[in-house]
């Protein structure tokens, strides 16, 4: 499956692989007070947005996180080992 596949799916579809086949990464705080969890799926990575009253704004692929310095200054993968 593709970036754009996977965007293009309903948000249940998005929410159902997710579940099944995404591997937890990281979350963060956005400064708004969002609660954003980075997943990784078939070999490009997942965020899922959460409102400050816990329901999900979005769920979107993302090609690379690495690119983006607000991934990098947090993101912990010692526990993929």
């Amino acid at each position: 499956m593709t970036i754009t596949e996977f965007n293009s799916l309903t948000f249940d579809g998005k929410a159902s692989l997710l579940t099944k086949y995404g591997r937890y990464l990281d979350d963060r705080i956005t400064p708004e007070g969002a609660k954003i969890l980075i997943h990784d799926l078939f070999g490009f990575y997942v965020e899922v947005s959460y409102r400050f009253d816990r329901k999900v704004q979005y769920i979107r692929a993302v090609k690379n996180i690495f690119e983006s310095e607000i991934y990098l200054e947090s993101i912990n993968l010692l526990h993929l080992n």
